[in-house]
């Protein structure tokens, strides 16, 4: 767990990195005022000369500028997602959820009458097992039935709870293409505005910078809406996983708590 949490901390630190190169790349170009001259040498707006010696680091930031303003929102959003992740990686356990070995020991406390021993281990442990099992014991003298739709209540407003704090990576997922959309629509009219000023002298390598924004835009949004989408129902299947061991669980503990003793049942004969 810690391995996921420190691999996390690492992109978010990359994340934020990309978007300070971005703002500062921003500022520096130069403002264009058309072409200058038809002359064979045109001076190709966003066009950097390629550099040798770079790495592999130095080369893949050189791409995450050409992308222009565009990959502010992006990265953006990637930090939102990977927040996102990391929030439902450390809170989506079942330790927070239905512990194991919880009921069990609820189970001994009840069945030995020590009301304020259960009380005390319920408001102790943090999970959503322990705060229904909170309310059966507030509710202790109700009938099995009214218990158990209190009980059935509180887990579907956790669990809908639950299922909300996953919703931004979904948001994440949706957005992330349509502004990589953005850009790429952006780069294409650049690059058409150079084909009409330039007219019959113009060279296609003016259009490379404004291709390549579009492009590097496109794969950014997919590469950071891939991810999201697929932990998005990653914890959905988790919640979905967890809300039928707490209803087992739970189901388990009113049959045994409620349920009508033998003896009992041989007196009402």
């Amino acid at each position: 767990m810690r391995n996921h949490v420190m691999l996390f901390c690492l992109l978010i630190l990359a994340l934020a990195l990309s978007v300070h190169a971005t703002f500062t790349f921003a500022q520096q170009q130069p403002a264009t005022v058309g072409l200058q001259s038809a002359s064979p040498d045109v001076s190709v707006p966003n066009a950097q000369p390629p550099k040798e010696g770079l790495t592999t680091g130095e080369a893949f930031w050189l791409k995450l500028k050409q992308g222009g303003s565009v990959m502010i929102f992006l990265g953006l959003a990637s930090v939102a997602g990977v927040a996102c992740i990391i929030e439902r990686l450390v809170n989506l356990r079942r330790a927070k959820m239905v512990p194991e070995g919880l009921a069990d020991k609820a189970d001994e406390l009840w069945q030995a009458g020590k009301w304020q021993q259960l009380e005390a281990m319920t408001e102790k442990g943090n999970s959503m097992l322990a705060r229904i099992i909170s309310v059966i014991l507030d509710h202790r003298h109700r009938s099995a039935s009214a218990v158990s739709t209190l009980a059935g209540e509180m887990a579907s407003r956790d669990l809908r709870r639950e299922q909300q704090r996953a919703y931004p990576m979904a948001v994440v997922a949706t957005v992330s293409p349509l502004l990589g959309l953005l850009g790429t629509v952006v780069g294409m009219i650049g690059a058409f505005d150079k084909v009409a000023a330039a007219g019959s002298l113009g060279d296609a390598s003016m259009l490379g910078g404004d291709i390549s924004k579009a492009l590097i835009t496109t794969a950014t949004g997919l590469s950071i809406a891939v991810p999201a989408l697929v932990f998005y129902h990653y914890f959905k299947t988790r919640i979905s996983a967890y809300s039928l061991l707490l209803e087992e669980e739970v189901s388990e503990l009113i049959n045994l708590w409620f349920a009508p003793k033998p003896e009992e049942v041989a007196n009402a004969d």
